[in-house]
């Protein structure tokens, strides 16, 4: 028997997907849509549930990051209702992925929402980035960091840069205004260890809206100093 709510999702994503993935990933795709609409009923993760929207605003839009083959751990940093974190790992089922949120309620939900899929390349930080960042056990280890809807860059890099290991990548999804945050950041990253910047263009949505991806290497260590109290990173943010 066909299951008609997969098979329109399936010719949704398929269409729309820049990047070929597998058919059990787009079922395992589909089983966290599924699963994150119920829990959005009682656990507020997500204001999109439509699900051409939640397909493009969501689940492409995460997928088509440019992980590195050779990145084996990842960090999402304010990881939400888990999106890019659980998408990416979905489709990189070789790679490990952090999830870090301070919002404990939600990190339970989307962990209870892994279970259920079996999904089982990826765990959880309840937290805040600037405290898990000055811990010896998470600092610079980490092959790439993603961040998505969470702040500004300027205040993104100093969170997520001693997170990386030199060599490693920060992923930072953005709008129009990405080469502005971008310039705004100025000699900040280098303050931080970040070099050379790439914008990839991730998805044009249908209404005129659209994201880029940021990729910022690290090329030098972190200083010892960074991250700062999150108070003083927003009044004075790296420049």
């Amino acid at each position: 028997m066909i299951d008609q709510g997969y098979q329109n999702f399936k010719d949704v994503f398929i269409s729309e997907s820049p990047v070929d993935i597998s058919e059990d990933k787009i079922r395992q795709l589909y089983a966290f849509m599924i699963e994150m609409k119920k829990t959005n009923a009682h656990v507020n993760l997500t204001r999109i549930v439509d699900d051409r929207d939640f397909i493009e605003k969501h689940l492409l839009d995460a997928v088509t990051c440019p992980l590195k083959a050779e990145a084996h751990e990842i960090l999402d940093v304010g990881s939400g209702g888990g999106i890019p974190g659980v998408p990416l790992a979905i489709c990189h089922p070789d790679k490990h992925f952090t999830l870090l949120d301070s919002t404990g309620k939600k990190m339970k939900a989307v962990e209870e929402i892994v279970n259920a899929i079996g999904l089982k390349n990826v765990s959880f930080l309840i937290g805040r980035a600037e405290d898990y960042g000055k811990k010896d056990q998470y600092r610079e280890q980490f092959d790439g960091v993603c961040a998505r809807a969470v702040a500004a860059f300027n205040v993104l890099d100093e969170l997520c840069a001693p997170f990386l290991k030199v060599g490693g990548t920060f992923y930072a999804w953005k709008g129009q205004q990405a080469k502005a945050e971008i310039e705004e950041a100025g000699n900040g990253l280098s303050r931080l260890g970040l070099g050379s910047i790439r914008i990839t263009q991730n998805l044009i949505l249908k209404k005129a809206a659209f994201h880029v991806i940021i990729q910022c290497d690290k090329i030098g260590s972190t200083p010892k100093k960074y991250p700062r109290n999150y108070g003083r990173i927003i009044k004075k943010p790296l420049a």
